[in-house]
């Protein structure tokens, strides 16, 4: 199917509806529960709807940015490899504990560069027909961003960006599944790493984290791991886009931050930060979203 892309959309993402923020699956075999928390993530798929501004923020970094030749070839040579695998891949999200190092993608639309329909898988791997309920954050849940295939059980979907991000928004956002652990002990999948920055004792030597993007590579630091309601509207403001509407927006947007805070890190996100909001599930409460709040401390733009 090829069709004029919609440059506005006129619809509610279908993940606002509240029946459908959430569901406990159960596992591939038939009789044995294993519960994947499925992120539909989807909170925040949802959430930029809540307030979204195209205007790029000016931050300090985004100005100061330091200029360096070229991109270390570790770097350079994942980003140029993935790139050639799928033109949607974006970059990579990559821990310098090692907690995570993963591809991430984004799906700007329902249509790909082409003007032509992405496929849509339902979470039980069945080609989603009618797509007019469907957004970009919709396209990789369910499938495998090097094969184009349903992959629920192996890899569990992709790690995407929120489709309504430019890499100039205030406030990058990235979804990732959770795994439960007594469907896979190893803990490793996707974003089920992060469910040990829930406990303070891990935050110190896991605070620290990079994207590698097109020949630039942004540094973050964690500010603050939250646990969110999906149910509670005023929660999912913390899954915005935009945080600069104005000063005393921000103010109320960082006291959120503070008030939902699992434990106290010592830092505190800055009126000039550019953030990075990273969205998992919790084990076995599927009502229930983890967020970790990070701050960009330095920029590297490479050239060829």
């Amino acid at each position: 199917m090829k069709r004029e892309k919609n440059t506005q959309e006129t619809y509610a993402p279908r993940h606002l509806k509240k029946e459908t923020v959430m569901v406990e699956e159960t596992g591939k075999q038939s009789g044995i529960n294993r519960p994947l928390c499925i992120l539909l993530m989807i909170l925040g798929i949802t959430v930029a709807w809540l307030h979204i501004d195209s205007r790029p923020v000016k931050t300090n970094l985004t100005e100061t940015a330091e200029k360096a030749d070229p991109m270390p070839s570790e770097y350079r040579d994942i980003w140029l490899k993935n790139k050639a695998i799928n033109s949607d891949y974006a970059g990579q999200i990559i821990f310098d504990s090692g907690l995570i190092d993963l591809p991430f993608v984004q799906a700007k639309d329902v249509y790909d560069e082409n003007g032509n329909a992405y496929v849509f898988y339902t979470a039980e791997g069945e080609t989603v027909a009618d797509i007019e309920e469907y957004t970009g954050n919709d396209v990789y849940i369910w499938k495998n961003w090097k094969t184009g295939a349903y992959d629920r059980y192996e890899e569990g979907g992709s790690v995407f960006m929120d489709y309504r991000n430019s890499l100039d928004d205030r406030n990058l956002i990235i979804y990732g599944h959770h795994f439960a652990r007594d469907y896979d002990p190893s803990g490793s999948k996707q974003f089920t790493p992060l469910d040990l920055l829930l406990k303070k004792e891990n935050y110190d030597r896991n605070s620290s984290l990079k994207l590698v993007l097109d020949n630039e590579i942004r540094t973050y630091e964690i500010r603050a791991v939250l646990i969110l309601d999906a149910r509670e509207e005023e929660q999912l403001e913390i899954v915005s886009t935009d945080v600069n509407h104005d000063m005393e927006s921000f103010k109320d947007y960082a006291a959120l931050i503070e008030k939902l805070s699992v434990y106290d890190t010592g830092k505190r996100i800055r009126e000039k930060d550019s953030l990075l909001t990273l969205i998992t599930c919790v084990e076995h409460r599927p009502e229930l979203r983890q967020a970790v709040i990070c701050s960009e401390i330095s920029r590297k733009v490479y050239t060829d």
